[in-house]
């Protein structure tokens, strides 16, 4: 009798320590599972931000690298226009002397042009002693005489044809002091950066 009760009493210890160790091992599991989960929420947010983060930096980059591309299209394309537009304005200055430099001496724009070169010519020049360079066709109106009456006075000056030289004229100082150099060409040139600026401005 008294054995049996014994037993009974450790039949009953071992089912209190059974019972107490699997509700600690429900705690700790529940634990565990807890920590599982949490952790894998913060997995799965610091997984989300690395992606965004990837993406927002390949989009920028994606950006970055379409702006270049533009810009280098946009570069290439202007040069090209620049020098389109250079080479139409030199064909333009090209068939702008060819045409005055072909026109007759007795032609009428011819001599009024030639006038308006040899008077802005000797005012710069002023009373010296020089020669005037012309086209050989414009030797029959370029005299000393009509150089001096578009001065105003007596000039001494010596008139000759240049072969450098296919309209306008050029004055040269005797003493190597002072050329004015008034030919369609230099005329020209001269023009060429003022009307450069003029067609630019339209470009704005």
């Amino acid at each position: 009798m008294e054995e049996n009760q014994t037993h009974s009493q450790e039949e009953r210890l071992q089912q209190e320590i059974l019972s107490e160790a699997r509700k600690r091992a429900s705690r700790i599991v529940a634990r565990a599972n807890t920590a599982a989960n949490q952790a894998r929420e913060r997995w799965e947010k610091e997984s989300a931000e690395v992606r965004e983060r990837t993406l927002r930096t390949a989009r920028e980059e994606a950006e970055r690298g379409a702006r270049n591309l533009l810009q280098g299209v946009w570069m290439e394309e202007r040069r090209l226009w620049l020098r389109k537009r250079e080479e139409c304005l030199q064909a333009f200055f090209q068939s702008v002397l060819e045409e005055a430099q072909g026109l007759p001496g007795e032609d009428r724009d011819r001599r009024r042009s030639l006038e308006t070169l040899a008077r802005e010519a000797l005012l710069a020049m002023g009373d010296r002693e020089m020669k005037a360079q012309v086209a050989e066709t414009d030797l029959a109106l370029v005299t000393p005489q009509w150089l001096s009456e578009l001065a105003g006075h007596p000039l001494k000056v010596q008139v000759e044809a240049h072969p450098g030289v296919t309209g306008g004229i050029r004055l040269v100082a005797l003493d190597g002091t002072r050329t004015y150099d008034n030919t369609y060409g230099a005329r020209l040139a001269r023009l060429q950066e003022e009307f450069r600026r003029e067609v630019a401005a339209c470009d704005k």
